[in-house]
């Protein structure tokens, strides 16, 4: 029996989602999976390997991560959830877990098993930094032209060969995906400050390729460049044709999409 878990975190004290083994020195890397195996160890009384959905990078936040282990203890998922939360460093917590049989009786695999997943960048345009905030933005001096980033944003959507929009130690065997919506909207924060968010789902991305994306269409919003630039980097699969990588602090995990997962 599997039990999956729904993660959330703020990613900006992590180097990453993925455990990693200790520096040449001998000391420990912090990650979410590597935080959540200790936990579990002391809620279960026993090692606990975990296998995640998604391999965010360090400073990368989750509001809705996947991560799945084999039942090795008695304890309700209900009060799981609960003794987890005490075992969890304030950054990470457990929203909710429950079972599940995979479909051939074995264990359930998250990574492969989801239906997609959901990412959301924000852009904070503010003139005067928030600190509540500025963990989980990306503070953009200039405001660029959101119709421009619609516009643009349209030509990613459906299955193409995204290689240019992915960094140089991406290891994807294959790097043809596909993007089911690219959506750009302004909004102000509880201050009045001005904010655009861009969602973006799809059924699997390429390591960087949500941030690449974003900041192709920051630029394209700053006149540096059209829609067209879109087309030209998906053509040629060129990376250096796209925009810069945006930072990691304004990229939140919104949802792995599981369907039979609790709401």
């Amino acid at each position: 029996m599997t039990i999956l878990l729904r993660l959330a975190y703020d990613g900006t004290d992590f180097h990453g989602y993925a455990a990693q083994p200790a520096t040449a020195a001998g000391e420990p890397v912090r990650t979410v999976q590597g935080e959540l195996e200790r936990a579990l160890a002391v809620v279960c009384g026993q090692p606990v390997a975990t296998r995640g959905a998604s391999r965010t990078d360090a400073g990368v936040h989750a509001e809705g991560q996947l991560a799945a282990f084999e039942r090795v203890t008695p304890i309700p998922c209900s009060n799981l959830v609960l003794a987890l939360g005490r075992a969890l460093a304030d950054d990470v917590s457990v929203r909710a877990a429950w079972e599940e049989v995979g479909t051939d009786g074995g264990p359930v695999d998250p990574r492969h098993g989801n239906a997609g997943k959901h990412y959301r960048y924000r852009l904070f345009l503010g003139r005067i930094r928030d600190p509540r905030i500025v963990r989980f933005v990306w503070p953009v001096p200039q405001v660029p032209d959101v119709g421009r980033m619609r516009d643009a944003a349209t030509h990613l959507v459906g299955t193409h060969d995204f290689a240019g929009f992915r960094s140089t130690m991406c290891q994807a065997p294959t790097t043809v995906r596909t993007i089911h919506a690219v959506d750009v909207r302004e909004h102000a924060s509880d201050r009045g400050d001005a904010m655009i968010d861009i969602d973006v789902r799809g059924t699997a991305f390429l390591h960087n390729m949500v941030r690449i994306i974003v900041g192709t269409l920051v630029e394209i919003g700053l006149q540096r460049g059209d829609r067209g630039r879109i087309d030209d980097v998906l053509a040629t699969r060129d990376r250096t044709k796209a925009g810069r990588t945006a930072p990691a602090s304004g990229l939140t995990l919104v949802e792995v999409v599981w369907p039979t997962a609790p709401r």
